[in-house]
């Protein structure tokens, strides 16, 4: 009767907690088809579908697609230099046990905390206020308002991310084989270079698919310091914003619809690499 009864309220708590996990289930996925299945219906008094007015109006389909283009290559760009940061810095931050490991913790997962909006301000206030800022912009690359921004912008939030995920690669990896190759007489980088990386390699991988779709998503920073000129800096989510302010809704839900896309296959492509590293 006690094994019983114990069962019947295992059950109820089961119940219980299930319920609340796939209510927010659910909202996620009502949402997510609310957006797909308003492109498909039909117009008003029997007009064509969002999807059908889209891609009847050439000049929106050309904006479309040169967004798709700038995400593509910036976001593309952002990963590959915040994983050359990431690679070092996570393994430093894995292996080493030095003075003030938690304040830089908190420096480097700040991008990540603060409002991505007041991100693109402080970005803004350094290009443009401080000295060492405004001697980039002046003498070296002009980043505000320019397409080199977006990348910037990409960069100061996604790169917390990528070192995260990284990181996360590297602490599964156990130090002994390490120490193993260089009893066997490699040095600390050979050790490194044959045995840290190829045993971290899908976690390395896996952080460079998170940082690209961070980066493709990426928002309030691009706005403030690249701005948002069409057919310049508007990258997809910049995109988004500029035609759901002017009326072109149907270019902005189709816009919606594909980010969540590439948003979902990232997030597979992670797991299934086996990424860790859920700070955010």
């Amino acid at each position: 009767m006690s094994r019983d009864r114990d069962s019947g309220r295992s059950s109820r708590l089961r119940a219980v907690l299930g319920g609340f996990l796939f209510f927010y289930l659910g909202f996620i996925v009502l949402v997510i088809l609310a957006n797909v299945l308003w492109l498909g219906r039909p117009g008003a008094g029997g007009g064509p579908s969002p999807w059908t007015f889209l891609w009847s109006r050439p000049d929106l389909r050309a904006g479309l697609w040169s967004s798709i283009r700038l995400s593509l290559v910036a976001s593309t760009i952002t990963s590959c230099l915040a994983i050359v940061l990431a690679v070092p810095s996570a393994y430093a931050l894995s292996r080493f046990r030095f003075r003030g490991a938690a304040v830089i913790d908190t420096i480097i997962d700040l991008p990540i905390v603060v409002p991505p909006l007041l991100a693109g301000v402080a970005l803004l206030i350094f290009f443009r206020q401080f000295p060492v800022g405004r001697f980039i912009e002046q003498h070296i690359v002009p980043v505000v308002y320019t397409r080199t921004g977006i990348v910037v912008a990409q960069f100061f939030v996604a790169s917390a991310f990528s070192i995260r995920a990284v990181k996360a690669a590297f602490d599964g990896v156990n130090p002994r084989f390490e120490m193993v190759a260089r009893s066997l007489g490699d040095g600390p980088f050979r050790a490194f270079r044959r045995v840290a990386l190829p045993l971290a390699r899908n976690g390395i991988v896996a952080g460079f698919v998170m940082t690209w779709a961070r980066a493709m998503g990426e928002f309030g920073p691009i706005m403030m310091l690249a701005g948002a000129t069409p057919g310049k800096t508007d990258v997809l989510s910049v995109s988004a914003f500029l035609n759901m302010s002017s009326g072109h809704v149907e270019a902005s839900i189709a816009i919606v619809v594909l980010m969540i896309g590439l948003a979902a296959g990232a997030l597979i492509v992670f797991k299934k690499l086996g990424g860790k590293g859920y700070l955010w």
